[in-house]
């Protein structure tokens, strides 16, 4: 194995490192007693600051990573998959040391994250081992649980990669809610100012349209269509429509048509184009200008009449500390938290076991 060394370096010599680590042949030993006991066995792959990566996370990440690496040589160099693909060289790049290299990237930064989780008091094993035997404990607990009818939240067995997934995502939550809880003591302000640094960029308001709204549904009493109503109602909003052609007030006229005597008020949010995507009445009313009426809309069993009475352009405006304070808390411990998982990782005393990694073949 050979040791490599980034100190206060950037993120791209950490990359660089990871690949001369792949393309040569040097080795060099394993730093003897800086391991936990269940991780001092010979099938680690790498250390990072001496805390091991077990060839089964590396496995793993190998998993997580080929179908993406794949697409890679499929969309790049229309690769077929043949039986020599993973060691074929596609204009210098060889699809097996990619995979690799994408590999112990990943496995490195899931490192950093569970020791700066351990640091945080979120974890306390980060060994692969010790996270299988807390794996078998949990689907133990859940089967129980459930020969006892109990209530048992989620799968009733989880399998190594769902549950390691749930597992790391838990720990990084708790890992950024106690940064979050020291930053705020440090500086009670630095939210704030994060919005401020950040609002032309974030906190954009994504536009909204304001309507009033004549609506009468044409449902009987089973929530079916009424033949009968529908035609009806359609007359009455087809008279309700030229009296405001004429200048009518929407709210005399809704009044006179609506039941419940009002003009119904609806906001459509511009940026949830999801939503809005399946509604013909969001979709009318985002192309209606200020006191523009619609025309007849049917949604839902009911016809309905739009006059649009405020419109918010998206990126017209700011929106409110107040109103997006949450978000912007998220988006500061996010900040905080990948700055330094990107320190630590260019900053780390990285081990690789260049044996073992020749000897991982990829199929």
């Amino acid at each position: 194995m050979k040791r490599v060394r980034s100190r206060r370096s950037k993120y791209r010599r950490f990359l660089l490192a990871i690949v001369i680590l792949l393309t040569t042949g040097v080795t060099a030993a394993f730093a003897r007693g800086a391991w936990s006991a269940p991780d001092q066995a010979e099938d680690a792959i790498a250390t990072v600051n001496g805390v091991p990566i077990s060839i089964a996370e590396f496995n793993r990440a190998i998993r997580l990573n080929k179908s993406q690496v794949i697409h890679y040589f499929q969309n790049t160099y229309h690769a077929e998959q043949t039986k020599q693909f993973w060691t074929t060289a596609f204009h210098g790049e060889i699809p097996a040391e990619m995979l690799k290299k994408k590999a112990l990237e990943e496995s490195v930064r899931i490192k950093v994250r569970q020791l700066l989780a351990k640091e945080r008091g979120a974890l306390q094993e980060v060994s692969y081992q010790g996270f299988l035997q807390q794996l078998q404990q949990e689907n133990q607990r859940r089967a129980q649980a459930i020969s006892n009818n109990q209530v048992v939240y989620g799968p009733a067995q989880y399998d190594e990669d769902s549950y390691f997934e749930y597992v790391i995502s838990n720990v990084t939550l708790a890992a950024k809610r106690q940064m979050l809880q020291t930053v705020l003591q440090q500086n009670e302000s630095l939210p704030k100012q994060f919005y401020e640094q950040h609002k032309a960029e974030r906190y954009l308001t994504p536009g909204l349209v304001k309507i009033q709204r004549i609506s009468r549904s044409f449902l009987d009493s089973n929530h079916h269509t009424d033949p009968s109503l529908q035609q009806e109602i359609k007359q009455q909003l087809e008279e309700a429509a030229a009296k405001l052609q004429f200048g009518g007030d929407f709210e005399e006229i809704a009044a006179v048509y609506n039941p419940q005597d009002t003009a119904l008020e609806l906001t459509i949010h511009l940026g949830d184009e999801r939503r809005n995507a399946r509604s013909p009445i969001a979709q009318a009313a985002v192309k209606l200008p200020v006191d523009a009426i619609s025309q007849i809309i049917e949604e839902n069993g009911s016809y309905h009449l739009l006059k649009c009475i405020e419109r918010v352009e998206p990126n017209a405006e700011y929106l409110p500390y107040e109103q997006v304070k949450e978000q912007v808390l998220q988006d500061l411990i996010q900040q905080e938290y990948e700055s330094m998982i990107y320190e630590r990782m260019t900053t780390a005393d990285i081990q690789v076991n260049d044996k073992q990694m020749q000897s991982v073949q990829i199929q």
